[in-house]
């Protein structure tokens, strides 16, 4: 594969890391399973809490509260490039390529609610920026609002802007509203600024402005950063804007076996693709629902890969899903229903509540196939707190963080 943009990708990812936000996808029978506090020989097993059986639903429909809402917020939905200037009048000025990936999505409180993604073109995987946008009716005309996550569950969003239907739901209380352009329409295009400089801290600016056009295939945007002394700090100079033109970007998707949805951000250039019982080392992360980073082998110090073998003894069925068909330098990002992850016991120990979907970025770092009496036991070796331990298979952990029987898998009872 090639090391420079395997590199690339890792400290992409590393960054992505920082901006929005560590267990994997294995739950380990070797390590002790009991939660932290409790006893080491409890004399009674405490009694398991039966949570309440969750079934899915169909999804609500996405609707609309306006029809000219709806026409102008749909000529923002879509996937756009522009060449823009990083660094504008430094030495380490530079053009570079850049994606904006669009979606419409669903809030319980807040109507109309767009997503927007903003990346590299060439790491699409770690997005510098996650924002929302709103049109909404204000006095005889609209105005275009943009909000902010107020907390970390933009670290499940990354790459949804593929799939509204495995989007996490998105509240009033996780945004923080940031600017408002005045919006003027004519015909099929619309533009709009800000009625005023709006404060800022972000890049050294104290406060900033923005304008935008927007068309059926391309739309410019000027935003402009200004400190005390209103001198432009970052952005378009006066008069220049950045223009987006819709394009197809270079991104896979698919739902594999049990609804487990995959985006492909990028393949490596060996034949051997990964199949069942393969020899794999990935580096990961994973987030649940709320966003919260429930591991990350990136987080360790050094980095260390994960090394095991693709089957489900090894890895909880959903992430086998994830990695089938991959080769050496793949990129993905992948959705895993509870139903393919820890199901309604979820893993106290990692704490991933029940029911818990989950979300991973992973990246093939190696991959090989081994002989079959290699993996005759199913057993690899794995680190806890730097410590080497062997495990034979995978158990189901209980809501009492103990391993369940692997035939019945019922919940753990008090001892009589």
């Amino acid at each position: 594969m090639n090391t420079d943009r395997s590199n690339a990708s890792r400290l992409a990812w590393l960054l992505s890391a920082a901006v929005v936000g560590g267990c994997a996808p294995f739950a380990l029978a070797a390590e002790d399973p009991k939660p932290a506090g409790q006893p080491a020989s409890p004399e009674v097993a405490p009694k398991p809490v039966e949570e309440p059986e969750v079934k899915r639903g169909p999804l609500a429909p996405i609707t609309w509260s306006d029809s000219e809402i709806e026409r102008l917020s749909k000529m923002l939905v879509g996937t756009w490039k522009a060449t823009v200037t990083s660094k504008a009048g430094t030495p380490e000025e530079e053009k570079v390529d850049v994606a904006l990936c669009v979606t419409r999505v669903r809030s319980e409180d807040v109507p109309d609610l767009l997503y927007a993604e903003s990346s590299r073109l060439d790491s699409m995987q770690a997005p510098y920026r996650q924002a929302f946008y709103q049109i909404y009716k204000f006095k005889d005309g609209y105005r275009l609002r943009t909000y902010e996550l107020a907390s970390q569950v933009g670290g499940a969003m990354v790459g949804w802007w593929t799939n509204a239907d495995v989007f996490p739901p998105v509240r009033r209380r996780d945004l923080i509203a940031t600017i408002d352009i005045d919006l003027k329409v004519s015909g099929d295009s619309f533009t709009g600024k800000t009625p005023y400089p709006f404060p800022t801290g972000r890049g050294g600016a104290v406060e900033m402005t923005s304008e935008v056009e927007v068309g059926p295939n391309s739309f410019k945007t000027g935003d402009r950063g200004f400190d005390e002394k209103g001198n432009l700090v970052w952005g378009a100079k006066e008069g220049d804007s950045w223009t987006y033109e819709r394009f197809q970007p270079p991104v896979k998707t698919w739902t594999a076996d049990g609804n487990v949805f995959i985006v492909e951000y990028r393949r490596g250039s060996d034949e051997l693709v990964c199949q069942n019982n393969d020899a794999i080392t990935v580096h990961y992360l994973g987030f649940l629902l709320s966003g919260f980073r429930f591991d990350s082998s990136l987080d360790r110090v050094p980095p260390n890969p994960l090394s095991f073998y693709v089957n489900n003894a090894q890895v909880i069925p959903g992430f086998v899903q994830a990695l089938l068909g991959a080769n050496a330098g793949t990129v993905r990002r992948v959705y895993i229903p509870w139903e393919q992850a820890y199901g309604k016991y979820g893993n106290v120990r990692n704490r991933i509540p029940p029911y818990s979907d989950l979300y991973f970025d992973f990246e093939v770092i190696r991959l090989r196939r081994p002989d079959p009496s290699e993996i005759k036991d199913k057993s690899f070796p794995v680190t806890i707190k730097d410590n080497p331990k062997i495990q034979d298979q995978l158990q189901p952990i209980g809501p009492d963080g103990k391993p369940m029987p692997r035939q019945d898998a019922v919940p753990a009872q008090p001892k009589q």
